[in-house]
Order: structure tokens, then C-alpha cells, then sequence
């Protein structure tokens, strides 16, 4: 009984520190973030995102992970490099949240829904080898052997002109691991023209030139701009108990990337 009287009257210094204690665990306790969130992001699509050393960078990494800081309260957020096509694959069968970077499309990818604030607008062009064009395809009439047209895999970035050209076997589709190696195949002649992202093929040429001093990279030229895309992170679309906080994640990211954008414009405002 005495213990029990000792422990109802306890104050001074030690009722103080106690209190200090359960105040400041109270506060990690609710701190603490509520979900961890795994982003799978294309490791082979430089400088947007990329392995390097072992080591995912890029454009669109940079601007996610600092995002993901603005959010870290509620969530722990980790970025997994995949190749595309099977971080592609991994939604299609429902079996992760999200992806990096997909352009919209709909039609195509209906498991893919919704899609984030825009990260930053693509423009999707050929680079061919002198005697081979895409510019005018549409014109072009049967030739004698299809044109070679190298893709990363997973990556079918046509205009309605050149699926119709496809279906009329003007030209042949060759899907290949990454940009550097269809820019190695372009350059090497195995292939007649490239599609992809005009920096992406741009800083794929300028590491391959690190690289590969010796492959004559000089004789590719800029053809077909084919559209101009703005990618995000997209998100499953089916409804799962797997991620009971996508509505909540979707809209405190969106709000982090705005402010992300916002902060990176005001720099560039003040720099002039």
C-alpha cells in the first residue's frame, strides 16, 4: 500500500522528467511513418533514370526522391530499379503499386491509373543512318526490304503513320535491351533507325562516344519527331488491400512534386 501511495504523490524533478519522456516518445510514436511505398523505376533510361556504379540517378529520380522527403512523415518511399519491361509486367499482373516513368496511355496500358503531376515533357524522335528516313513514310512506296527500326524493349513509341507503316511491313520492329546498345546497333549499321526520347538517344551517343571512342558515331542524323509525350509516375489502377493508402499517397506526392517544381522555379527565377 505504501508503494502504491508513494507512486500517487510522486512529483518534483523525477514527475518532470517522466513527463518529458512520454511527451517526446509520444511524438516519435506519431511521427512515425505509416506505410513504405515502393516505386519501380526503369534502370537503363539515362538521364531520366539509370544505374550508375550501382547506384539509381537521374533527372526524374533527383525530383521524386526530394518529394519523397517532403512526405517522409507518412510514408517511407523506396525507389527499385527494374528494367522496364518487367516493371511494366509487374503491374500489368497487379503485383506492384507503381512505375517510373510511363508516358499516358490509356488505351494501351489500361491497368496503369491514374498518372502523376507531369515529371517533364519528352520529345520522341528517330536518329537514322544517312540512307534510311522515316520523314516520309507515309509516302513511301513498297520497298523492297523494310526499313530496321530499333526500340528499347517495351518501349513502341509510334505515330498512327508509322503503325501503318508497320502493318504494310515498310518496317520491322527490333526490340533491344536499352538505349546504348540500339545506339551501338545503329552505329554498327545492324540497324537502319532508332526511336526514343531526343535526350535520351542525345546522352546515350555522348557516353557511348566515352566508351567506344573508336565507333563512328558521326554519320547519325535527327529524322522523325513521331510526338511529344510528358511522363509521370504511374499507378495500378485495380483496386487492392495490398495498398490501402493509394488515394492518400497519390495526392500528398502530387502536392510534394508541385512544391518540388515550384521551389526548382524560383531558383531558376533568382539565377537571372
Amino acid at each position: 500500500m505504501e508503494s502504491s501511495w508513494q507512486i500517487i504523490q510522486w512529483n518534483g524533478p523525477k514527475r518532470i522528467v517522466f513527463l518529458l519522456f512520454a511527451f517526446f516518445f509520444t511524438i516519435q510514436v506519431v511521427a512515425k511513418p505509416s506505410y513504405r511505398v515502393v516505386i519501380l523505376v526503369d534502370d537503363s533510361y539515362p538521364p531520366y533514370s539509370y544505374l550508375k556504379d550501382g547506384e539509381l540517378v537521374g533527372l526524374y529520380v533527383d525530383v521524386v526522391r526530394q518529394a519523397a522527403d517532403l512526405i517522409s512523415e507518412k510514408y517511407i518511399i523506396e525507389l527499385q530499379p527494374v528494367p522496364w519491361k518487367r516493371g511494366v509486367d509487374a503491374l500489368r499482373r497487379g503485383e506492384d503499386f507503381a512505375l517510373l516513368p510511363p508516358y499516358k496511355n490509356v488505351q494501351g496500358r489500361s491497368f496503369i491509373w491514374p498518372y502523376s503531376e507531369p515529371l517533364h515533357e519528352e520529345v520522341i524522335q528517330a536518329f537514322c543512318n544517312p540512307n534510311s528516313s522515316l520523314l516520309k513514310i507515309e509516302n513511301i512506296e513498297y520497298p523492297l526490304k523494310p526499313i530496321n527500326v530499333g526500340i528499347n524493349a517495351g518501349y513502341l513509341l509510334f505515330d498512327q503513320a508509322l503503325n501503318t507503316a508497320m502493318e504494310q511491313n515498310k518496317i520491322k520492329i527490333w526490340e533491344n535491351k536499352d538505349t546504348l546498345s540500339n545506339i551501338l546497333k545503329l552505329a554498327k549499321n545492324r540497324i537502319d533507325c532508332y526511336i526514343n526520347d531526343k535526350w535520351a538517344i542525345l546522352s546515350g551517343i555522348k557516353a557511348l562516344k566515352k566508351s567506344h571512342p573508336f565507333v563512328d558515331l558521326s554519320q547519325l542524323q535527327q529524322d522523325r519527331i513521331i510526338f511529344k509525350r510528358t511522363a509521370h509516375i504511374g499507378y495500378l489502377k485495380a483496386p487492392s488491400e495490398k495498398f490501402p493508402f493509394k488515394d492518400d499517397f497519390i495526392k500528398e506526392m502530387d502536392a510534394a512534386l508541385k512544391l518540388v517544381f515550384e521551389r526548382r522555379t524560383q531558383i531558376d527565377s533568382d539565377d537571372k
